[in-house]
């Protein structure tokens, strides 16, 4: 059985916390042969880009008051699939309806008291999740905007992190390989929030787009240090 690059992202939070998928996403996900989005996309609209890459799944995430988001609504709550012989879930993580928006409250508060951080919201949504979905193989889920793997039982719970940024965590996704014995998973950081710093004098000839819409356009001499701070 051929071995399968599967793309996996989550909590893109568009157009609320980010414009538009950035590129370094797309990048991350270049030549994957599925694409699985674990949740709070917000505009369904914003998968569009990833659909150029390959086919894609995606489910809703959950209510932001900050946002006054639906978290992608229209989206189904949880998809199955059979992807290289083994059972795959894909759901965002969290608990629906008003039990689930107090949790996240009281997880909200706890962690500004430093009592909890999103490695231990991770750890509990795995667990929970293996007990919901004992035929998975693989479970991939979001929410806590932390990368997360970890092997419950039989099943490999994948979280790939976030792609909007999040105070304290790294912007990621992941890919996982997937077929006959073979399971990997990779998280990938994103290149969003690195600095470019030049030093000394550098004469910039012709077009130079920097990510982060910096274009550069002519003849441009840099005297100096220059700190330009490249985002998606």
């Amino acid at each position: 059985m051929p071995t399968l690059t599967i793309g996996l992202l989550s909590d893109t939070h568009i157009p609320h916390r980010l414009k538009r998928m950035p590129e370094s996403v797309l990048d991350a996900l270049a030549g994957a042969d599925l694409i699985l989005h674990a949740g709070d996309v917000d505009a369904p609209t914003a998968l569009e880009p990833l659909r150029a890459i390959a086919p894609v799944h995606a489910v809703r995430g959950n209510f932001h008051i900050q946002d006054l988001s639906d978290g992608g609504a229209a989206l189904p709550a949880v998809v199955k699939l059979q992807v290289a012989g083994r059972q795959v879930v894909l759901t965002h993580g969290h608990r629906p309806g008003w039990l689930g928006f107090s949790l996240k409250c009281l997880h909200v508060l706890a962690q500004c008291v430093g009592l909890t951080d999103n490695s231990q919201i991770n750890r509990r949504t795995a667990r929970r999740l293996a007990r919901l979905y004992p035929e998975a193989h693989v479970i991939v889920f979001g929410h806590s905007h932390r990368a997360h793997v970890e092997q419950v039982g039989s099943a490999l719970l994948v979280n790939p992190g976030a792609v909007c940024p999040s105070p304290g965590e790294r912007q990621t996704v992941a890919r996982m390989q997937l077929g006959g014995e073979h399971l990997e998973v990779e998280i990938v950081p994103l290149v969003a929030g690195r600095d470019v710093l030049i030093r000394g004098d550098v004469l910039i000839r012709g077009d130079v787009l920097i990510r982060g819409d910096v274009l550069i356009r002519g003849d441009v001499l840099i005297r100096g240090d220059v700190l330009i701070p490249v985002h998606p």
